[in-house]
């Protein structure tokens, strides 16, 4: 069976291969291939027939990606079989040109046109797309795996960070019940709102969803704490439009408290900073930390639940880094922007 017969996601996926970096090198690689293959097999001069076969051979197929660039841009989904008959129909159709056109050179003129010739190379043409196209097809089969065992990874975070958070409001309603029970309705209706948003949002949404979220979140904390919590935003120099991973920053501010107002008799003040320094997007967010206080268990799932999504949309490009200086804890975030990978299957 072929590769692509089994796979139902890798529709509109050849062309995007394609013209991949991974699928331009893979067509270089074959073109160069083709062409030490035919220069040993044609017995003549062979640095100079391997130059001209060469220069035959990545004619052809960057004349080819050319047109595939071309119909990318104007026509955004086609099914995979449309996509493999137009990449056949490209190389030999580029290749009867190319085969026209050098026996017309000045150097070698051809009279009348020897359609062996073009016989002849439509025929290896042919042959090596086909070997390329299934390679190509296993490529993008693995690619499919990845993105759904990635997609798979990325409901098991989301489902676990979702209800760690749901838990954790529920525990500050029922400690303001006793307290406050005015605060207490108050915050219900806050984290309704909340809730609506935090699990409607998902995988994905903007900046300005995410401080909206993390916002309504620390409301809710206000009441419990009071003035023993005191926050500080800084949003500076930033598209609030941009695209982030859901849950990206809220789960930073939640480590802040329950690790550093929480035990704190005196609580302290989180210092919020959000802003875009050379094409990336920075979040710092700094608590009062004292090493030797308790603080409520069956908390330290956020940051590495943080750390793997943020490996699955960006790669090594994203980073999350914690440290400690004078009695206060450092988490700072690097996102690139532009580089949210898109996940197949997932929900924008």
């Amino acid at each position: 069976m072929t590769p692509w017969v089994h796979s139902a996601s890798i529709d509109r996926g050849l062309f995007k291969a394609m013209l991949s970096e991974r699928g331009i090198l893979a067509m270089i690689i074959a073109s160069q291939a083709v062409a030490f293959i035919y220069t040993l097999s044609s017995g003549k001069d062979f640095w100079l027939s391997l130059g001209l076969v060469s220069l035959f051979t990545h004619a052809n197929a960057f004349i080819t990606l050319a047109l595939i660039a071309f119909v990318v841009k104007y026509f955004k989904q086609l099914s995979f079989k449309t996509e493999l008959g137009i990449v056949l129909v490209f190389f030999q159709s580029v290749c009867i040109f190319t085969s026209l056109i050098v026996q017309y050179t000045t150097f070698s003129p051809v009279e009348p046109i020897d359609w062996q010739f073009v016989f002849n190379n439509n025929a290896i043409c042919g042959f090596v797309v086909i070997l390329l196209l299934h390679f190509m097809a296993i490529y993008i089969d693995n690619l499919n795996t990845i993105a759904h065992a990635a997609n798979a990874e990325l409901e098991a975070l989301q489902a676990r960070i979702r209800p760690h958070f749901l838990h954790n409001a529920l525990n500050t309603l029922a400690e303001l019940c006793h307290e406050n029970p005015n605060a207490a309705e108050e915050a219900a209706l806050t984290m309704a709102k909340l809730m609506q948003v935090a699990f409607a949002s998902g995988k994905k949404h903007s900046l300005s969803q995410e401080i909206s979220l993390t916002k309504g979140y620390l409301t809710i904390e206000k009441y419990r704490f009071e003035h023993r919590l005191n926050v500080e935003w800084s949003v500076q120099n930033v598209d609030l439009d941009v695209r982030v991973p859901a849950l990206i920053l809220q789960p930073l501010v939640e480590n802040a408290v329950v690790h550093g107002i929480e035990p704190a008799r005196l609580g302290g003040s989180i210092k919020i900073k959000v802003n875009c320094r050379e094409d990336k997007l920075l979040f710092t967010v700094d608590n009062p930390f004292n090493p030797e206080s308790k603080s409520r268990s069956g908390q330290g799932i956020a940051l590495e639940n943080i750390r793997r999504r943020l490996v699955i949309y960006y790669g090594e490009q994203a980073a999350l880094k914690t440290s400690q200086k004078s009695g206060r804890f450092f988490i700072n975030v690097v996102l690139p922007l532009g580089a949210l990978n898109e996940i197949s299957g997932s929900r924008r």
